[in-house]
């Protein structure tokens, strides 16, 4: 058959739905024996008592065989009408080729197809209501799927009500835009599909993988759009344009849109430009104006590893101690001994921002930081990464022990995922390190830390997102540094431990809990922890507060605060101590990334309601001290976006832009 592939409903022959069920039942299980007579019959024109005519061709049949296999000639024959009744059917089949193919599936139950004859089997399987020739069609097409054609599949099929092979055609678009983004408009691109095909397209999770991933839509909408001005794509504008999220378009290329797109664009669709303009134009508001227009696409939770000393080597192999004996409760105690020795550890400070996939153990570098960051402290607000506060080196150290002096900065910088871009904040009334910041109702919160003479502070300040400045908040009832911060139901803000004194020498690490409410101006001081710590972190989780681990006290203790009962619980410790560590939280786990070779640089899971520990299997890739962790949501395909945004944009984008 060259280039066909022959289709067949059965090896028995036709496997119809039609009745009757008696005369079904027999072609089921003597179908190849009765369809070599019918053909045979077909073939010397004997016992042929209709004929069909479409075209000027002429086709003698038989009507038995033809009720058994098509819907329409069941309804006709059974009608007793004068046309049931006729010798002659006129059909009004466009090919008369389409109709003999589908006559011989009927007589032979084999279907020859190719790309170039699908389409017009499925308009006369489709007119004659052959229904095993319609699947049969939409199974070739699902076969035959490829960048080359999976438009013009999705096209026919959704003519046709083919809903399996349309659904297949349309996922097979969304995985290769890259690729039909690169044809252009040629007639199997993307700027023939169907209006709601090209809709699918527009909302699927796979245009993040698309370099221009911010220009797709838009860029794909107008040039289909632009294809026919004045024909019935138009009525389609406000479907299209409502499915491109204008937020994630860039400033110059809305007002073009706007202004200067051709079309005359429908008011809501004007209304989402307008927005998308206020957003840009607000950068401060962006957290606060978060939704669908402004969301990455398809989602994907990321623990990011922000700042400090990094290992100059890779650690391609762990170590890990064996778990000690159980310590005395709430001695506090320096670090023992390891039993492996480490060798000495070779530290640069590092800019690279570090995405891990916690749920498919990966990392991937996401991006760079403005400058190399320590004792820095960083949140997530709508969806944006907030890195505040810094000590720079300025004895030329880079170390976490170095001699050199550090220079303590109020910089603030801000990380957009969604154009993976840096900008400046405001800086924070007060230079500060090694404090507490969170995200706190409409604003930021610094809390203490060390000053730029070295001292522990008391001063809190409020980040305003919506006016864009920092204004001076209750100062703590001490001043405080290495301390831990979480926010708890309903927005109240815990503060816990840390020391009081220069430094991490010097003063004792301290058990005081304090909180600050809603609207609340002063401090108050709650039930205190049962250990001292400094240098742990606190998170926030159904209702009740946790304290991890600790520095320089034992550093397996964990606890829980009830704010209604003001009470402390101790849980179950840690298998083993850690000292060098950061904490996040993905939903309602607590994970802890052990970041130094000795004695683990693994990833533990907490699980809240068996109240036990479990290692995830996962290792961090380098060794890392006085790195951040903040929790995003960052668009799937992330790497291959930003690899290509260096390349060139595809036609359709240029010609937008031009």
């Amino acid at each position: 058959m060259g280039n066909d592939e022959a289709a067949s409903g059965g090896s028995s022959g036709i496997l119809v739905k039609n009745p009757p069920a008696d005369f079904l039942s027999y072609c089921k299980a003597h179908g190849g024996a009765l369809l070599t007579g019918y053909q045979a019959l077909r073939a010397e024109g004997f016992l042929c008592d209709v004929t069909l005519e479409t075209e000027g061709n002429e086709f003698p049949a038989h009507r038995s065989l033809l009720a058994c296999s098509s819907d329409y000639f069941w309804a006709l024959f059974k009608s007793h009408t004068r046309e049931s009744r006729a010798p002659v059917i006129h059909l009004h089949v466009p090919l008369a080729a389409g109709l003999q193919r589908l006559l011989d599936f009927i007589y032979t139950a084999w279907l020859p197809l190719s790309m170039d004859t699908v389409e017009d089997t499925l308009e006369a399987a489709s007119y004659l209501q052959v229904t095993e020739a319609l699947g049969l069609c939409g199974c070739y097409l699902e076969r035959q799927l490829g960048p080359e054609n999976c438009c013009f599949a999705a096209n026919v099929a959704a003519r046709f009500g083919l809903v399996h092979t349309l659904g297949a055609a349309e996922r097979c678009s969304e995985s290769h835009l890259r690729e039909l983004l690169a044809r252009g408009a040629g007639p199997a691109g993307l700027l023939e599909l169907n209006p709601a095909s090209l809709r699918a397209v527009l909302g699927a999770p796979d245009v993040a993988r698309v370099p221009e991933a911010r220009l797709l839509g838009l860029a794909l909408a107008l040039a289909w759009l632009r294809q026919e001005q004045e024909g019935e794509r138009l009525a389609h504008c406000a479907a299209l344009l409502e499915r491109v999220r204008f937020g994630l378009v860039p400033t110059d290329m809305l007002r073009r849109v706007y202004s200067g797109s051709g079309l005359t664009l429908p008011s809501q669709v004007k209304g989402l430009i307008i927005q998308a303009l206020n957003y840009h134009t607000s950068p401060s508001r962006q957290p606060l104006m978060q939704g669908e227009q402004t969301s990455v696409w398809s989602p994907q939770t990321r623990i990011l590893l922000v700042g400090g000393c990094r290992g100059r080597e890779v650690v391609t192999e762990e170590v890990v101690v064996p778990p000690r004996a159980a310590r005395g409760r709430g001695a506090a105690q320096e670090p023992e001994e390891e039993e492996q020795v480490e060798e000495e550890e070779e530290w640069e400070l590092t800019q690279d921002v570090v995405a891990f996939d916690v749920y498919n153990h990966r990392w991937r570098s996401l991006t760079r930081l403005p400058a190399p960051l320590l004792g820095h402290s960083v949140c997530a607000a709508g969806n944006f990464l907030l890195v505040l506060g810094v000590e720079s080196p300025s004895g030329g150290g880079s170390s976490p022990t170095a001699d050199g002096l550090r220079a303590v900065m109020a910089q603030v910088h801000r990380y957009d995922p969604r154009f993976h871009a840096w900008t400046t904040v405001p800086a924070m009334r007060e230079a500060r390190s090694h404090f507490w910041c969170g995200a706190v109702a409409e604003g930021l919160l610094a809390v203490g830390g060390l000053g730029a003479g070295g001292e522990a502070l008391a001063s809190v300040e409020m980040y305003d997102l919506r006016r864009d400045r920092w204004t001076a908040a209750g100062a703590l009832p001490r001043a405080l540094h290495g301390h831990a911060g979480a926010v708890g139901k309903c927005g109240a803000v815990y503060v816990s431990g840390g020391k009081a004194g220069r430094g991490e020498g010097g003063a004792s690490s301290l058990r005081d809990v304090f909180s600050l409410g809603p609207g609340e101006q002063a401090w108050s001081k709650r039930a205190p922890m049962g250990t001292a710590r400094f240098g742990h972190h606190m998170a926030a989780l159904r209702g009740a507060v946790f304290a991890f681990l600790g520095r320089y006290e034992p550093f397996s203790e964990i606890e829980r605060y009830d704010p209604g009962t003001d009470q402390w619980t101790r849980l179950r410790p840690l298998p083993y101590d850690r000292f060098c560590y950061r904490l996040a939280v993905v939903e309602e786990t607590v994970l802890l990334l052990d970041s130094r070779q000795v004695p683990t640089r693994n990833v533990v899971g907490y699980d809240l309601d068996l109240d036990r520990w479990e290692d995830t299997g996962c290792a961090l890739p380098w060794a890392w001290s006085g790195l951040q962790c903040a929790v995003l949501q960052l668009a799937e395909g992330g790497d291959e976006e930003r690899e290509g945004e260096a390349g060139e944009a595809p036609d359709l984008v240029l010609g937008l832009m031009g």
